[in-house]
C-alpha cells in the first residue's frame, strides 16, 4: 500500500511541476515585433500609394495619385488590335506590354505609364479593368484621394476601336473609343 502510495504522490508532484512550469512560460511576455511586413491601403508605399494588398500582406499595387501623366487617348492615329484584352487582377502590366510593343512610342496612356519614372520607379503600368475598379472602390470608400478625373481608361481592350474606361464619379464601365482623352494612373506592383 506505501508503494502505490509513493508513487501517486511522486505522480501528483510531477504534475504540479510541469503545471507550474507551463504557467510560468505562458506569463513570459511575447517578444516586441518591430515590422510585421503588412501592408495597409492607403499607406504611401513604393512611389505611391497602396491600394490592393494580397492575402500575404507582403505584395499588392500602388497608384501614382499625383496625375502626373493627365489626360491621354488610349491610342494614337488608327485604332488597331492589340490584343490586351485581360480585365482579370494581375494582368495590368501584361496589357500595357502589349499595347507599347503593338503600338510603339507615342503620346498615349500606357506608353506614358509604360516609361513613367516616378519617386524612384520605373515599373508602372495602365491598370486593368479589375485593378481600375478596386481601385475606383479604394477612392469611394475613402481611402485614396486624388485622381480626379471623371473617366480613366484601364488597358483592357474591348476591340479595335474600343477599350474598357471607368467613371470615377459613379464607378460605371463602359467600353470608350480609344481616340477619346481620359484620365490615366499609373500603378506598379510590391
Amino acid at each position: 500500500m506505501k508503494k502505490t502510495s509513493f508513487f501517486y504522490f511522486t505522480l501528483f508532484v510531477i504534475c504540479i511541476t510541469a503545471i507550474s512550469c507551463k504557467k510560468e512560460k505562458e506569463a513570459e511576455p511575447a517578444p516586441l515585433v518591430v515590422n510585421t511586413g503588412m501592408f495597409k491601403i492607403g499607406q504611401n508605399y513604393g512611389g505611391g500609394v497602396v491600394f490592393y494588398v494580397d492575402e500575404t500582406g507582403m505584395h499588392g499595387l500602388v497608384v501614382d495619385t499625383t496625375n502626373q501623366i493627365g489626360l491621354k487617348a488610349w491610342c494614337i492615329g488608327v485604332p488597331t488590335t492589340t490584343n490586351a484584352t485581360s480585365i482579370a487582377l494581375g494582368y495590368g502590366d501584361d496589357n500595357s506590354e502589349m499595347i507599347v510593343n503593338t503600338s510603339g512610342s507615342g503620346n498615349y496612356a500606357a506608353f506614358e505609364c509604360e516609361n513613367l519614372v516616378l519617386n524612384g520607379h520605373d515599373d508602372w503600368f495602365l491598370p486593368s479593368k479589375q485593378e481600375l475598379n478596386l481601385l475606383y472602390t479604394q477612392k469611394a470608400a475613402g481611402m485614396i484621394n486624388g485622381l480626379d478625373a471623371d473617366f480613366y481608361w484601364s488597358s483592357s481592350e474591348t476591340s479595335s476601336t474600343g477599350a474598357w474606361s471607368q467613371s470615377f464619379m459613379n464607378g460605371a464601365n463602359s467600353s470608350a473609343h480609344k481616340s477619346g482623352n481620359y484620365g490615366v494612373c499609373a500603378v506598379r506592383a510590391f
